[in-house]
């Protein structure tokens, strides 16, 4: 029987298909392109770019860039119909070597750029398209991305490109696939079409059946051992609720439904009577259905039992606090209330007060949603002259800011003042008014009391709030608005599901003294001579100054630990969540955003109350560092906002936070958006100020919002100590930030962390016992070391050994201090016992600590990616470091040279392990230091790392001591470290790494190194990495030196390439 198939190299092909490299299927050989010159394009003839390769095959002549070329140039980079084109560098390594082909019917008609490369091939054999669309299948992207090189771009050569292996048919087949390909672009193009045509009938259609089925109010869904849900048309499944009756509830409606379910307790039954009772059900259907900017919505029970208590309330002609916790729905209880209010209370008007603009935006606009026609007072004139008139039903109304104290006491004191002021003697508000003063707990006081009532003396007061009354204002707020006509709190939304429970993690960010020992040193060198009173004066100016290092520090540290947990934290890691970050001021908010964008982590934000306008340095001319301090802050605001408007660019960032997570990670906020503010992509609040009482309530609620299964809790990250005595009050919810509560206003709020400590310690150490065992007898430090780094740690299974590891030591050492104190009083420990458990942990601490210094892990973080090179070293310096000497924070490398001073042995006496484990911890580390350096100059690192393979084979055989060892490993990193120094490199060349890097390249040729040096750092402008300008007037001051020293064209421009790539990795060329 004939065999229709085979198998490769690179898989199963046809039988009758054959495999050829890239090299065997052109004609001339690859060929570089033209010099791209900026202030030659724009005219002229088009040019094939990098960027024109990515696009759809074939490449769009319509759509090429045009090229001033000489007639020279286009003779020479003439571009042909068939013609293949490759990227020969790209910033990613998917991008790289990616192919594209030139089909346009104009032969003649461009050339082509030298940061790509061309390759005719022999159309008698070859049909390009065939050949394109091949270069472009998944096993040449994988040959081409394994075959390239990454450094600061990700690079190939050609002949490692020409090598791609490349299964080819005969060319009448190849003529038959790509026809084929063709037939199904021109079906695929005709289904688009047709597609879009039924598109719009469907959207005509869809409108039809949702009004058909606009009349179906409620959907239920149950069963006995769940009990009953229910939603409405377009409800997704997640989001049906569960009816629960109220037990605090007065009406007599309730009561009858609660005699109706006390006969026997049946879950399915006992939602259907709650629900469809006929009296409530009319009520929902009526009462409680609204289109919210047009999609549907029915009640919680919450806000329904909310609404039904104070109906009676108003109609007994009292007010009351309606106390429903964040995120629970308040809003739309406000618009219930409303609408009931207008419909069933004769002459009645509703005055809805807020004390700030995000507040009064959202409820001016939840208004127009609802369709319901809402006034809005611009000033307290406007709010006057409303009330005088009996015109509008609903009027919305801030209370306007005065000074610079926004929100405090004194706009309250001004705000009454204002609406007093001038008051006719014959005003009198029209209407039967009701009066929502939303967040009631921040306006509460007597003094607004006093003006609402003389504006407004018959009005009956609601109150809103979303957090617990303190105990202090519990009292006045009473005596203004009366008793609690409903709450829900926050225990009870979690348990419901309304909002989330809350994680809670303290960070400490240390800012003492690196080195209080060397400080003091050197204030003692520095003063020598001086009085004890100029030392005095001395040390209180250097206090000053290091505070404020301390400060950016600090600041620096915390960007870090954010941007770190970016690429960590669930939702976080893959763009479905977000974050906010607290600032203590909006200048230090601008601090961080500074950090942030210093770092590349530019997806985030500043959202404040500030506005950066002239007026506001002028006004700070009083105070010199407050000056600079306020010119500081505009000068950020103005790089941030670019060429948009404060309101336009405040509007996008808020829109991309809540919907496209991916675009804006992080909102840096100080007061702003940390109440009436809903995302519910907001996962982690980070904070960074001194906050307490209803401020810090309101802002942990901004991440306690559900969205998706993928969401179980909102975490709170606290770089300011807020709970620092929480664990020891674990029963009292009232202490420290949270004191000023009554106890059972905040049940449920942080819950009982002891229990939860115990059980991750319990299940922790199990895991990691169970880890060590898989470790080979004797178990020995170097069974450790072979375990969980072997000879490659960068390998896969042992990288996740020791993440694991790692994540199991931290999680065991974190748990054992959360309940240490209560092992012995509450469950049952010993004290041998506990002791025991704590000599576990060391052990594992130690184990842990041996691995990390073996693997290198300690130096880097393990990066998880390359692009957050920058970050993890500012993470690193800020951490607190493990003292492997008493010479502070060094490398082992570094720790190695300090071999002149003192013996090797005694030099690596403090490393962990025996001697073994300590040889192959040196091993590691030299190895890694030589791989981070390699990219700077591969052909000096090369010969190194060859020659430590040689020491390692030498220690493995036994063919020298440990002693010898030591002293070949202490001269290996000498030449690691000190480059300079190892004799290999003339005077001229030996101080500059970018001139080493150029002479090892140049095959120790002194003169070109010196020339093309030369022309690097003439060329070099500010910024020239990331300006792709100013990079080519870089390759083409060394093409003119490779031509000068008698290269061809040719091997100049092949050339170039390389030593720009070197020249990137240079640091002695950043500008």
């Amino acid at each position: 029987m004939e065999t229709i198939s085979k198998i490769t190299d690179i898989g199963q092909i046809p039988s009758d298909w054959n495999i050829k490299t890239i090299e065997q299927l052109f004609e001339n050989g690859f060929q570089n392109g033209v010099f791209f010159e900026v202030d030659r394009k724009g005219k002229g003839i088009p040019i094939v770019n990098v960027s024109d390769l990515y696009g759809s095959v074939p490449i769009d002549g319509r759509k090429l860039e045009k090229f001033n070329a000489t007639e020279k140039e286009i003779e020479r980079f003439i571009v042909h119909k068939g013609d293949l084109f490759f990227t020969r560098s790209s910033v990613v390594p998917a991008g790289i070597a990616m192919c594209n082909v030139y089909d346009d019917k104009d032969e003649n008609g461009a050339v082509f750029d030298s940061h790509v490369i061309k390759l005719s091939v022999n159309q008698q054999e070859v049909n390009s398209l065939f050949l394109c669309l091949q270069c472009r299948m998944p096993y040449c992207r994988s040959f081409f991305i394994a075959n390239s090189k990454t450094a600061i771009m990700t690079t190939i050569d050609q002949k490692s490109l020409a090598k791609c292996p490349i299964p080819m048919p005969q060319l009448s087949e190849q003529d038959d696939i790509v026809g084929t390909i063709r037939r199904f672009d021109t079906y695929i193009d005709d289904l688009a079409e047709l597609i879009e045509k039924k598109r719009g009938i469907r959207d005509g259609a869809l409108e039809d059946i949702l009004n058909f089925f606009s009349t179906a109010q409620f959907l239920f869904a149950g069963n006995e051992a769940e009990g009953l849900f229910y939603g409405t048309i377009n409800t997704p499944e997640k989001y049906y609720l569960k009816w629960k009756e109220d037990k605090k509830a007065t009406d007599d409606l309730s009561a009858e439904i609660k005699l109706l379910q006390v006969k026997e307790v049946n879950r399915l039954r006992d939602g259907v009577v709650s629900l469809c009772q006929k009296e409530r059900f009319l009520s929902l259907v009526h009462d409680f259905v609204i289109f919210d900017a047009g999609i549907k919505k029915i009640t919680r029970h919450n806000q329904y039992f909310a609404n039904i208590a104070a109906r009676k309330r108003i109609q007994d002609g009292e007010g009351g606090i309606i106390w429903n916790t964040q995120g629970s729905g308040k809003s739309l209880i406000m618009v219930w209330l409303t609408k009931w209010i207008i419909e069933n209370i004769n002459d009645s008007r509703v005055v809805i007060i807020t004390d700030r603009d995000e507040l009064d935006d959202q409820i001016e606009s939840l208004f127009i949603d609802v369709e319901e026609k809402v006034r809005r007072a611009k000033s307290c004139t406007d709010l006057r002259s409303i009330l005088d008139k009996n015109e509008d039903a609903i009027v919305c109304s801030l209370i306007h800011k005065y000074g610079h104290n926004a929100g405090n006491q004194s706009d309250i004191d001004q705000y009454r003042k204002e609406l007093l002021k001038d008051l006719p003697k014959d005003f009198k508000a029209k209407g039967n008014i009701i009066a929502f003063i939303d967040e009631c707990h921040r306006t509460n006081s007597g003094k607004l009391h006093e003006a609402v009532k003389v504006l407004m003396p018959d009005a009956i007061l609601i109150g809103f709030t979303g957090t617990p009354l303190l105990k202090t204002d519990k009292k006045s707020s009473i005596e203004t608005f009366g008793t609690y006509i409903h709450t829900y709190k926050f225990d009870e939304g979690v348990a419901d599901g309304v909002v989330l429970d809350l994680r809670y993690e303290a960070r400490d960010v240390d800012q003492d003294l690196s080195s209080q020992d060397k400080v003091d040193l050197w204030f003692e060198q520095k003063t020598q001579g001086l009085t004890e009173r100029a030392k005095t004066q001395l040390k209180q100016s250097w206090t000053s100054i290091n505070k404020l290092y301390s400060s950016k520090q600090r600041l620096e540290k915390i960007a870090s630990d954010i941007v770190f947990d970016m690429s960590l934290k669930p939702r976080l890691k893959d763009d479905r969540g977000t974050a906010m970050l607290v600032a203590g001021s909006i200048y230090e908010a601008c601090k961080y955003w500074e950090i942030f964008m210093s770092m590349g982590f530019t997806k985030c934000a500043i959202v404040t109350s500030y506005e950066p306008t002239t007026q506001s340095v002028r006004t700070a001319t009083s105070d010199l560092s407050q000056e600079s301090e306020e010119e500081y802050k505009k000068k950020i605001y103005e790089r941030m906002l670019g060429d948009e408007k404060l309101g336009e660019f405040e509007k996008r960032v808020k829109e991309q936070f809540k919907d496209a997570p991916a675009q804006m990670k992080l909102l840096i906020v100080v007061d702003k958006l940390l109440t009436g503010f809903d995302a519910p992509s907001a996962t982690y609040l980070y904070i960074d100020k001194s906050m307490r009482d209803h401020d810090l309530f309101q802002a942990i609620c901004r991440v306690n919002r559900p969205d998706g299964e993928d969401k179980d809790y909102g975490y709170i990250v606290d770089y300011m100590d807020l709970f620092r005595n929480v664990q020891l009050a674990v029963a009292d919810y009232t202490s420290e930030a949270f004191d000023g509560y009554d106890k059972e206003d905040v049940e449920g709020l942080i819950k009982n962390r002891y229990d939860e400590a115990k059980s991750e310690l319990e299940g922790t150490l199990t895991s990691l016992e169970a880890l060590v065992e898989n470790v080979p007898d004797p178990q020995a430090d170097t069974d450790f070391i072979e375990y969980f780094c072997g000879e490659d740690s960068e390998n896969d299974e042992k990288t996740a050994r020791r993440d694991t590891l790692y994540a199991l030591t931290a999680s065991l050492s974190r748990s054992f201090a959360n309940c240490c104190d209560r092992l012995v009083l509450d469950y049952g420990y010993s004290e041998d016992d506990v002791n025991h458990l704590r000599g576990e942990i060391s052990g594992y601490n130690k184990i842990k600590e041996m691995i990390k210094l073996a693997s290198c892990d300690y130096i880097d973080l393990k990066p998880y990616e390359v692009d957050m090179r920058y970050i993890l070293d500012t993470y690193i310096r800020a951490e607190d470091t493990r003292v492997v000497s008493e010479l502070g924070n060094m490398s082992i490398v570094e720790l190695l040279l300090q071999g002149k001073t003192t013996t090797p042995v005694d030099l690596v006496k403090d490393l962990p392990g025996n001697d073994e484990a300590k040889a192959e911890t040196i091993d590691n580390n030299l190895q890694h230091e030589i791989v981070k350096k390699m990219s700077s100059n591969s052909v000096y690192y090369g010969k190194l790392s060859e020659m430590l393979k040689k020491i390692i084979m030498q220690r493995k055989v036994e063919a020298m001591s440990y002693e010898e060892y030591l002293r070949q490993v202490v001269e290996l990193a000498e030449a690691i470290l000190h480059p300079e120094e190892s004799g290999s490199y003339p005077d001229e060349i030996k101080d500059s790494a970018a001139r080493r890097a150029l002479y090892d390249y140049f095959e120790e040729n002194v003169e070109l190194t010196i020339d093309v040096d030369g022309a690097i750092r003439v060329s070099i402008q500010p910024d020239w990495k990331r300006n792709f300008q100013k990079q080519q007037r870089i390759r083409l001051a060394i093409y003119k030196k490779l031509l000068l020293h008698m290269y061809t064209e040719d091997r100049a421009t092949e050339e170039t390439n390389n030593v720009f790539d070197i020249a990137q990795r240079q640091e002695e060329y950043d500008a």
